[in-house]
């Protein structure tokens, strides 16, 4: 996929990849979020580790381990939104009552493998951050929240997003939180006024959505049997009249478009990057080329995780 696209072909993968694959079935289990050999043998194969190992292959391995397991945690929402048809709005918006009070360090009620997967997280991820970054957090949260709400609404509908509102509703379903998530995994918090600049958000966004659009071609299949409406190919052919196809090209060519912003993006960032103080210059520098190679990590990642085998 990486060649076809245009996507960076990273190459690299963190020497402890294996080890850190381990550990993260070991913390699966310990959490709840894994029961079973089959589980922990599925674990294995989606590979998050993996992806976490390439788009970090020059950190230590605690930092990698640490968005493997976010990265983990994150597919579990997706594949609990996805999986269950009959999830209501009610129950969406209390589980996201619930994360809200956890980050915010209140006490949460809930028991299950996600809040426990959370509970575990949140000090480790927290440690050191300020609380801006910490209000930005809670503001991708809550959109993803939003994101999953609205597309329990099409689906009660049996509608789909128009091309027009697609990449915004797909971005934050995606989890525009990993982005913060790097962040203090790199143990590096972007100064705020940088976070709130338009070519940080761009690069953020960028990443994101060639992340999503890759994803919705190999998750085709899979996303099509469970009537999932958040699919780039299934808007475009049903806004367009066209075949799978043709849709397929088409997201395909706004991936290669997107990929072109995302460079000029991160050049505009590295050039931000001047005007900062000069010992956090190298860190916020290593920060941008992680984010700038997730969407090459994540492409990689595709091509080797048996998470879509199954769907072809």
């Amino acid at each position: 996929m990486n060649d076809d696209l245009g996507l960076l072909d990273l190459g690299r993968v963190h020497p402890d990849a294996d080890d850190i694959g381990a550990r993260l079935c070991q913390w699966a289990a310990r959490v709840g979020l894994i029961s079973t050999a089959a589980d922990e043998q599925r674990l294995r194969g989606a590979g998050f580790h993996e992806v976490s190992a390439m788009v970090m292959p020059d950190d230590s391995a605690d930092t990698v381990e640490l968005y493997a397991q976010w990265i983990t945690l994150l597919f579990h929402i997706d594949d609990e939104q996805d999986d269950d048809a009959e999830r209501t709005p009610e129950q969406v918006t209390e589980l996201y009552a619930a994360i809200t009070a956890l980050v915010q360090g209140r006490p949460v009620l809930v028991d299950s493998p996600l809040m426990s997967a959370l509970t575990d997280l949140r000090p480790r991820t927290m440690a050191g951050m300020t609380t801006r970054w910490r209000e930005r957090v809670l503001a991708h949260l809550h959109r993803h929240r939003d994101a999953f709400l609205a597309q329990i609404d099409h689906r009660a509908a049996g509608t789909l997003p128009t091309p027009e509102e697609y990449p915004v509703l797909r971005r934050e379903s995606n989890g525009m939180f990993m982005f913060d998530i790097v962040e203090s995994a790199c143990g590096t918090e972007v100064p705020d006024e940088m976070a709130r600049s338009e070519a940080w958000k761009e690069l953020c966004e960028a990443s994101n959505d060639l992340t999503a659009w890759c994803n919705d071609i190999r998750s085709l299949a899979k996303e099509a049997a469970n009537e999932e409406p958040t699919n780039y190919v299934a808007v475009l052919r049903h806004a367009h009249g066209c075949s799978e196809q043709e849709a397929v090209a088409e997201v395909e060519d706004r991936i290669r478009h997107r990929q072109k912003e995302l460079v000029e993006a991160t050049r505009q960032v590295r050039v931000q990057i001047t005007d900062q103080p000069r010992l956090l210059q190298p860190r916020l520098g290593h920060l941008t080329t992680v984010i700038s190679h997730i969407p090459g990590g994540h492409a990689t990642w595709l091509d080797t995780s048996t998470r879509y085998r199954e769907d072809g």
